[in-house]
């Protein structure tokens, strides 16, 4: 039978426990307007959500009976009966992202929509079981830094770096094979005994970006994700767009094998400078105010460039996005050396330049793949 987190969500969290739902459809956008304007009057959601006050009350009256909401009064009242300021319980729910990434695995534990604490471990051998066990060590390390139990958390997001295949399988890296082809959602799910929604971790972290970075202001994005590979999501209406077989955005795809060493992937960087004197350099080492003085950088920035282009002009040609951000775990001197490099193809017509979208930095540099992860499960079930 196929995997179905839903079917693994504690009743608790649960609306109805016969059609296995935690919030029905009115329930979820009401919750995402609060979420999005914490502290919005419960007369202002008439509107925007098409609902008659009597249902609109009703809703809020059942969600604050179930705890999801908070009530306060403001200070300063409009004429008229008084209405309450709505904001969500943060400890309503916890959920936790985990991210799977060549050399480290991240873990980000969320309340109801806010990011409470992260950690990295070290991603290393290669056995699956082994790793998922420090995984589980870690959740517990989380948790009780918030004095916080498994029945906590609504459901775990799991990020794996990798070409998204059938199910929760991810076809990974070579440094990740023993996670590679495995549907690794239910596996984890048994680990952790709580529900689990998988991903590729390009895509989460655009995710982390669209809610906390640049996506406040920006609806329509690309996130080139500089990782030990070179892959990215697209951003659209303020939500990842993931494509029919969810690749939407695996940039490598632009290059041909031949062409493997010529990306402004972080793993070329790595064998770059290896072949330099520093042997034993991970991808951690990286993230160095140094960085830019190492003998061989500005060569490699030298030769990846024209790849760099590449990308970014079928990124323009393809989805006209309004701004372009480089981010995973690309150093920001890096990024702006890049930026500086960009040139897009942009021949005039009748002596006009047609518009091209901004180039950025990434705002979320912590763990974004992590941060992404945690919304997956209030996206699929509250938001």
């Amino acid at each position: 039978m196929k995997y179905d987190p839903l079917n693994h969500v504690a009743a608790h969290f649960l609306r109805d426990t016969q059609s296995v739902r935690v919030a029905s459809r009115n329930e979820r956008d009401l919750l995402r307007l609060i979420w999005k304007s914490p502290g919005i009057e419960r007369s202002d959601l008439t509107e925007p959500l098409d609902l008659t006050q009597q249902s609109l009350h009703r809703i809020v009256a059942r969600l604050h009976e179930r705890g999801m909401l908070i009530f306060s009064h403001p200070e300063t009242r409009r004429p008229g009966p008084p209405s309450p300021e709505l904001t969500l319980r943060k400890d309503w729910c916890l959920t936790l992202g985990i991210s799977v990434n060549v050399g480290s695995i991240g873990l980000c534990l969320m309340g109801f929509g806010e990011p409470l604490e992260k950690m990295e471990i070290q991603q290393a051998g290669s056995s699956l079981s082994a790793e998922m066990q420090r995984i589980e060590a870690a959740v517990e390390e989380l948790l009780a830094r918030r004095s916080a139990k498994r029945r906590d958390v609504l459901g775990v997001g799991l990020a794996v770096a990798g070409h998204r295949m059938l199910e929760t399988a991810f076809n990974c890296p070579l440094p990740l094979a023993h996670w590679s082809l495995i549907d690794l959602a239910p596996l984890l799910g048994e680990q952790l005994g709580l529900p689990v929604w998988a991903d590729n971790v390009a895509r989460t972290a655009a995710l982390a970006e669209a809610i906390f970075g640049v996506g406040r202001d920006v609806a329509d994005f690309a996130y080139i994700a500089h990782l030990h590979g070179y892959g990215g999501g697209l951003v659209s209406g303020g939500m990842p767009f993931r494509g029919n077989f969810g690749n939407a955005g695996e940039f490598s795809v632009l290059f041909g094998r031949q062409d493997y060493e010529e990306r402004p992937a972080l793993g070329v960087l790595l064998e770059h400078l290896r072949a330099k004197g520093r042997s034993n350099l991970t991808l951690r080492d990286l993230k160095n105010d140094d960085l830019m003085d190492w003998d061989g950088v500005g060569e490699w920035i030298d030769r990846v460039t024209p790849a760099h282009n590449r990308a970014i002009n079928a990124i323009c040609a393809i989805f006209d996005p309004a701004l372009i951000v480089l981010g995973g775990e690309l150093p920001h001197s890096l990024a702006r050396m890049l930026i500086d490099r960009t040139e897009f193809n942009n021949l005039p017509r009748h002596g006009v330049l047609r518009d091209v979208p901004r180039l950025a930095v990434a705002q979320i540099i912590d763990a974004p793949g992590a941060i992404g992860a945690a919304l997956i499960p209030l996206f699929e079930t509250v938001l």
